[in-house]
Order: C-alpha cells, then sequence, then structure tokens
C-alpha cells in the first residue's frame, strides 16, 4: 500500500497542453482568414472575367455597344465603387446610362467582402465599354483588386483597346 501512486495531470502539464492548444489554435484562424481572403479574391475576379466576357459577347453578336459599370441598385451607373455591383447594358445612345430595362443585360451583385474594386480607365473610370467594331475611341484601362486584409491576394486585370485581358496578381503600387 505505501507503493501506490495517484495518476492524474500535474498543473504544469495541464498549463502546456493549453499553451499547444492556443498556438494551434491560433495558426488555424490565421490560415482560415488567408483561405477566406483568397476565396474572395478568386470569387471577385471569376465575377469580372465574366462580366467582360458577356460584355464582349453581347457586343459582337449584336453589332451594338455594350456598356459595363459600377452600381448599387442594379437598375443604374449609381454605384459608389465597382465592389458594390457590376451592371451590363446596351447603350446604343452612348450615354452610359441605362435607358429602358429592355437594354439590361446582366447584373452582378456584391464583388466581395474583403478588398475593394477600382477601375482605372480612359476615358472614364465610372465605366467600361465594348464596341462591336475596333475605332479609336475603343476603351482600355486597368480593374485592380486590392485586398483589404494586406495577405497579399492581389490582382490587376489589364484590357487592352481590342477588348483582351490579362491577369496580373503582382500587387499594385496603389493597393
Amino acid at each position: 500500500m505505501n507503493n501506490m501512486r495517484c495518476t492524474g495531470v500535474s498543473l504544469v502539464e495541464l498549463l502546456v497542453a493549453f499553451a499547444i492548444l492556443a498556438v494551434m489554435a491560433s495558426a488555424s484562424t490565421y490560415t482560415y482568414h488567408q483561405w477566406r481572403s483568397y476565396a474572395d479574391a478568386e470569387h471577385s475576379l471569376t465575377q469580372l472575367t465574366s462580366a467582360i466576357a458577356v460584355t464582349e459577347s453581347y457586343a459582337l453578336s449584336s453589332g451594338r455597344v455594350v456598356t459595363l459599370c459600377k452600381t448599387k441598385t442594379g437598375n443604374a451607373c449609381d454605384g459608389v465603387t465597382w465592389s458594390q455591383g457590376i451592371l451590363i447594358f446596351f447603350d446604343d445612345d452612348n450615354t452610359h446610362q441605362v435607358t429602358t430595362d429592355i437594354n439590361r443585360i446582366k447584373v452582378l451583385a456584391d464583388m466581395g467582402s474583403s478588398g475593394t474594386l477600382t477601375f482605372y480607365g480612359f476615358p472614364s473610370s465610372n465605366y467600361w465599354q465594348y464596341q462591336p467594331k475596333v475605332t479609336k475611341e475603343q476603351q482600355n484601362g486597368t480593374f485592380v483588386y486590392c485586398d483589404m486584409r494586406q495577405t497579399h491576394n492581389d490582382w490587376r486585370l489589364v484590357i487592352s483597346k481590342t477588348g483582351r485581358y490579362r491577369i496580373d496578381k503582382e500587387r499594385d503600387t496603389r493597393c
């Protein structure tokens, strides 16, 4: 009876176990935020490339000018930022505004919650237009997605005057 040992966990062992759990929990939280930020950036890029493809497709198949603009309501080019949404419509009168519901082609809602989407274009940063025939008025520009969480999931989508685009995943100096 005098050689009997009590089994259990000492206070030191318990503190070490809790410390290990705390480190693992903080590492998994960081990984989750990284993954979420990456998913938001990829979602925004997919939405934007889809919008550009739709814009180009409708312009070429109809022979009409198609405009893509930032929208908040989905009914007009009334967005403050491109992250709020994108509206695609036929722009026959070249006013860069939707004139009738018949002209509306597609609305893409919120472009992601962890970043901002900005367009730097010529002649305007409020819209991007695709014309079915290449002219000297054809618009070019760059969409820049900046990850607000600073996880380096930024990208640029550069559009040439012919409507071709390329994706650059390097951090933009404007972010």
